[in-house]
């Protein structure tokens, strides 16, 4: 069945389809890569734009209200589009839809759930700081009008949809034009000397703005009816046609909730045991070093799909060579990376954002190598995903997570900023060794077809 260009349906043919998935999935990386570079090579224009409007102090309120709003939405949306893309990839659209459209209906009820759930914690918390904390009424008001941009974050089934259909250069576009009106705006905001209150509602309509235009799009590729299918679509005994969705997705959540935890309220640490200065070096140092990161997550949006059909289909050996191949792929623009930040890092930053930020270079030189570990092991998170072992994929994640918590406020109290940084050192290392590890196990247990394990 072909609907606006969207075609999902399971066949397992032996050296064909390992060879048609080896060089979809270059084609795929190929997108998402191009379009993850301009798209951060745009962000990192504004953030530098930003920069220079605001001295370090007031970019460390600007970094901690983007903080609080992403670590609430990472710590609390579902991520539906992993238990979407892991339950989506085994059904055949030609011989039953309506399982396809109660599972993506499923997924955007989380989205909506998570979104409404953020906003509420988020906004609590401002106001739990004005309270507490005498925090300003001001630096409040900032905070409650970025939150709002939480109750429109439909991402996770619009990645879905797009991901199973194999829409990656549609999602490279979007996130290209997203990047660009915003870069757009502040452009417009740094001309006019603006303010940090402009600067946040130019982030909040943007971030509305591309999360509905995301999920419109990806609407257009659904089978007719399309949306209004979508609309009436009932989730309710999702249970018995995908067994252990439910399972799935809060084993999943929960682990993507504790990782996302150290990688999203580390600005604030800084903010809150050092000062707002310190924050912002910081948080410029992360931006630069999310680079890298963006890429691991983009390629895992490639594999991952592949991995599940792969797995399902119990092909052993393709599965295992598509993890070497992009684990090494992986580590060696890691590598890349971090020799460049160490021998051009200065000049790029002072070039970037200014003289009054060159402290945040040590900080990026540090960063840049704890994302490469971390990244790394992006290919063994999808395998565990494909593989169903979210159980490990949790074990490891609490472990990172507690030593990343031990770690993280003694160091920040002893040597400011640079304590996050060691910290995330820490959490990579115990990543990368517990996904080897548990990764290495769920292979061999599990049910491959030896047949056409080859």
């Amino acid at each position: 069945m072909n609907a606006g260009g969207f075609r999902l349906k399971m066949t397992f043919s032996p050296v064909r389809l390992r060879d048609a998935l080896a060089h979809r999935r270059v084609k795929a990386v190929f997108h998402l890569l191009t379009g993850t570079a301009a798209t951060l090579a745009l962000t990192l224009l504004s953030i530098a734009l930003v920069a220079r409007l605001l001295t370090p102090a007031p970019y460390g309120v600007f970094a901690m209200i983007l903080a609080l709003g992403q670590a609430c939405e990472r710590l609390l949306s579902f991520q539906s589009w992993q238990p979407l893309i892991r339950s989506g990839a085994t059904i055949d659209l030609e011989s039953d839809q309506a399982s396809y459209f109660k599972l993506l209906k499923f997924g955007w009820l989380l989205d909506i759930g998570g979104g409404v759930a953020a906003w509420f914690i988020a906004s609590g918390l401002a106001i739990a700081g004005y309270l507490l904390f005498d925090i300003s009424l001001q630096n409040i008001g900032y905070t409650l009008l970025f939150a709002t941009s939480l109750l429109f974050n439909f991402n996770g089934v619009s990645t879905a949809i797009f991901r199973l259909a194999g829409q990656y250069r549609a999602i490279a576009t979007i996130q290209v034009v997203n990047a660009l009106v915003r870069l757009l705006c502040v452009a417009g905001a740094y001309v006019a000397g603006a303010g940090l209150f402009e600067l946040i509602l130019i982030w909040t309509i943007t971030q509305i703005l591309g999360s509905f235009v995301n999920f419109a799009f990806a609407v257009r590729l659904l089978p007719r009816p399309g949306f209004r299918q979508l609309l009436k679509a009932r989730a309710q005994g999702i249970s018995s046609r995908f067994p252990g969705i439910w399972r799935f997705a809060l084993g999943a959540n929960f682990s993507l909730t504790l990782w996302s935890s150290a990688q999203s309220v580390d600005t604030l640490i800084v903010g809150w045991l050092a000062d707002p200065a310190s924050a912002g070096l910081f948080h410029i140092a992360k931006r630069i070093s999310r680079v890298v990161m963006q890429v691991g997550a983009q390629v895992q949006a490639v594999v991952y799909p592949d991995l599940s059909r792969i797995a399902a289909a119990g092909k052993r050996h393709a599965f295992v060579r598509v993890l070497v191949q992009t684990e090494l792929l992986l580590a060696a623009f890691g590598a890349c990376c971090f020799l460049a930040v160490l021998f051009v890092g200065e000049p790029m930053v002072r070039i970037a954002v200014g003289p009054h930020f060159a402290g945040a270079v040590p900080l990026l030189i540090v960063q840049i190598l704890a994302v490469t570990l971390t990244m790394s092991g992006s290919a063994s998170r999808a395998g565990l995903l494909a593989l169903g072992d979210q159980r490990s994929l949790l074990r490891t994640v609490m472990a990172c997570t507690l030593a990343f918590y031990c770690a993280v406020f003694p160091l920040v109290l002893w040597i400011g900023p640079m304590g996050a940084n060691i910290a995330h050192l820490l959490f990579a290392a115990i990543w990368l060794v517990g996904l080897g590890f548990y990764l290495r196990r769920a292979i061999s247990v599990a049910p491959w077809n030896e047949a056409t394990g080859k």
